[in-house]
């Protein structure tokens, strides 16, 4: 869990923070005003650009954007007292209903997702590929999921092209395997892809 306090007398930025950030299990938040004192419990300060210099603190982090994936990876990174990703790999469990996991540094995992298009996949992939920043960036499809799967590799060989490594691996014991998770709060086929990105290819 990372404690971040966002310190800003502007509401509908605090607004568009908080509902993004309160669908993210791994963060809670808190909020005071820029002359009220910083809870010590704090992890990661988010406030404004115009009220940054109203603020003391080594970890404060100004979002330029706000999107999910872009908040949650810059406020791990800060809490960490890193700026950026050694690695980051997409997991994609393709099938009537398909499987997305993102996961930095082998288990931090950013975000996951089930979709029921191709097109929302590919949505998806973009999305987590702009906006975490990390020196090396993976997708890895499983093998089954049929035209969905053929879809889905199109698609992203023709956006990405030598942007990103695209491989397609085989999903034996995927779903044997999602329990080791230790966790049930993803589907099983989210499971699948978490596991998906660790597969060798």
């Amino acid at each position: 869990m990372i404690i971040v306090t966002i310190v800003t007398k502007n509401f509908r930025f605090l607004f568009t923070i908080n509902e993004i950030l309160s669908n993210i299990a791994e963060v809670r938040t808190n909020h005071i005003l820029p002359n009220e004192p910083i809870p010590d419990n704090t992890e990661v300060i988010i406030t404004t650009e115009t009220e940054k210099r109203l603020v003391n603190g080594k970890k404060v982090f100004i979002p330029k954007a706000f999107n999910r994936y872009y908040l949650y990876s810059n406020i791990y990174l800060k809490s960490q007292k890193n700026q950026i990703f050694n690695s980051t790999v997409i997991g994609i469990d393709p099938g009537k209903t398909t499987g997305l996991a993102i996961v930095a540094e082998e288990n931090i995992i950013i975000g996951t997702g089930e979709y029921f298009t191709a097109v929302d996949v590919v949505k998806e992939v973009i999305s987590a590929f702009f906006n975490i920043e990390t020196k090396e960036f993976a997708i890895k499809i499983g093998a089954g999921g049929g035209d969905i799967r053929d879809e889905i590799v199109k698609s992203l060989k023709g956006i990405f092209h030598d942007k990103s490594t695209i491989n397609i691996v085989k999903e034996d014991h995927t779903s044997k395997n999602n329990t080791k998770l230790g966790s049930s709060r993803y589907s099983k086929n989210i499971q699948s892809a978490i596991l998906i990105t660790k597969r060798k290819g």
